[in-house]
């Protein structure tokens, strides 16, 4: 229907990461450009264009006539959605140390709860940014210096008045949306936001691992192994220095009573979501790093070759 291009003038070179989000007849764009730019969603024409200190890796919230964003260098930023003008900012913990791939605010009613590559999860007030609460998810483990980075990639959820998160230095917390105090934890390690669903709260750890816990009391019902039968050999000449390759899983979303996730082999694969028994795989070829989304009886997957890809 349209295209158009979003780069500052004069920038021919990539701009790595980004996202975009609709709401209100425009398309808010950020982008490794440092800017954020909001475009018409029926010509692509450009509403405005505002231009930030550093990339941003992370897509754009955009609820309460404000647009949030988060910099690589954990900075917060509330814009006016109409006019692009910086409404407030807040600066988190500095972190050295972040992933490549980043989050996004989740934001209800006069609360954003924003996370940080500090391992931090702080509520401000929508209005002005004044932070209400803040709890940093941190775990060290001393067999693992990754453990160390303590980034929050995947998006915090608010659900039912309990904000769930997790970290990559193996925390997942839920904490009170008003006062921030923690009413579970459990030692899980993940990149992908959490999935809250009736009674149960799913997550997938880092090494693979789909978990199902009670959402009021962090109770553990089963934990089931993605990477059962889908293990590679990858190494050198004839076999020397092999060593096994895991897929890296992105999701879950919860569509016509399935679990579906994607993952870095191609494959897009459903799961009971009561027993965790697999039901349903496409290979795809091409890796998905992005989780996929339900819409309209269709499931729509984006891959590492540009390919979108819709599944009936």
């Amino acid at each position: 229907v349209w295209r158009t291009d979003i780069r500052p003038e004069g920038r021919e070179d990539g701009g790595f990461g980004g996202g975009v989000a609709v709401s209100g007849g425009r398309v808010f764009v950020a982008s490794g450009h440092r800017v954020v730019t909001a475009l018409d969603a029926a010509t692509g024409a450009q509403v405005w264009q505002t231009r930030v200190d550093v990339p941003i890796h992370g897509a754009p919230t955009v609820a309460g006539g404000r647009i949030y964003v988060v910099d690589i260098d954990n900075l917060l930023y509330a814009f006016d959605a109409r006019t692009g003008q910086q409404v407030w900012t807040y600066r988190g913990i500095p972190e050295p140390a972040r992933l490549m791939r980043a989050s996004s605010p989740a934001v209800l009613a006069d609360t954003v709860i924003a996370p940080f590559a500090s391992g931090e999860v702080v509520a401000l007030r929508a209005n002005n940014g004044q932070p209400v609460w803040s709890e940093v998810l941190s775990r060290t483990s001393r067999t693992s210096a990754l453990s160390e980075i303590r980034d929050i990639a995947g998006r915090p959820v608010i659900s039912r008045g309990t904000v769930f998160a997790v970290s990559h230095s193996g925390v997942i917390a839920a904490m009170d949306q008003r006062s921030g105090a923690r009413r579970w934890e459990l030692p899980i390690a993940g990149v992908n936001a959490p999935l809250p669903v009736g009674d149960v709260v799913y997550v997938v750890s880092k090494t693979g691992e789909l978990t199902v816990v009670n959402r009021e009391s962090g109770q553990v019902y089963w934990t089931r192994d993605l990477n059962e039968g889908r293990t590679r050999q990858k190494g050198g000449f004839l076999g020397i220095g092999d060593r096994t390759v895991r897929p890296q899983w992105t999701g879950p979303i919860l569509a016509s009573n399935r679990l579906v996730l994607g993952n870095s082999f191609g494959d897009v694969v459903a799961f009971d979501p009561k027993t965790g028994q697999e039901v349903a795989a496409l290979r795809l070829g091409d890796p998905i790093h992005a989780p996929p989304i339900a819409y309209n009886g269709r499931l729509y997957v984006v891959t590492d070759a540009g390919q979108l890809v819709a599944i009936s």
